[in-house]
């Protein structure tokens, strides 16, 4: 099912703030879907992105493919971290790429043109412009805080973003 045949207009709505959920690095499958849908019906969740990072291809189809009935039935697309192969190849409504992933033109000739691409821009105001022209979906900002998630970061200022 492609983003087109789905109402994924959370994405673009401005008028209320919204989650943007990251995975884990691993989960025990059950149980974490159940805290999924709690997640989901506890107010507008905007995407939820599929992180898992140093796993196997393997586990992230199964992770994805565990997932997208859940965030379709909530209307919510799921966003794969780094991999636009898999995204593709699992059906995934999007790829989010860092500055040291493929560059979007490459991305968007493996996803296509009716998913959705995300964009690091790490602090750069001039990243997200580019991304922006290039035709990025969205932009993402950080670290604004200290983290165990990411070894190599680069800290962001509020100011970034104002």
């Amino acid at each position: 099912m492609w983003c087109s045949e789905l109402n994924f207009n959370r994405m673009t709505d401005t008028t209320n703030c919204q989650l943007y959920l990251i995975t884990p690095p691993k989960f025990d499958p059950k149980p974490f879907l159940e805290r999924v849908k709690t997640a989901f019906d506890a107010g507008p969740v905007a995407c939820m992105q599929l992180r898992l990072k140093n796993t196997g291809d393997d586990v992230i189809k199964m992770a994805a493919e565990m997932l997208l009935p859940v965030c379709h039935s909530y209307e919510t697309p799921l966003i794969m971290n780094d991999r636009p192969d898999l995204a593709a190849i699992t059906g995934c409504d999007g790829v989010h790429i860092g500055q040291g992933d493929a560059d979007y033109e490459t991305t968007r000739v493996i996803i296509g043109q009716d998913r959705i691409v995300g964009v690091t821009c790490k602090n750069s105001r001039h990243l997200a412009l580019e991304a922006a022209e290039n035709g990025a979906e969205y932009v993402a900002f950080g670290a604004f805080f200290p983290t165990t998630t990411k070894l190599e970061t680069t800290p962001a200022e509020l100011e970034t973003v104002r």
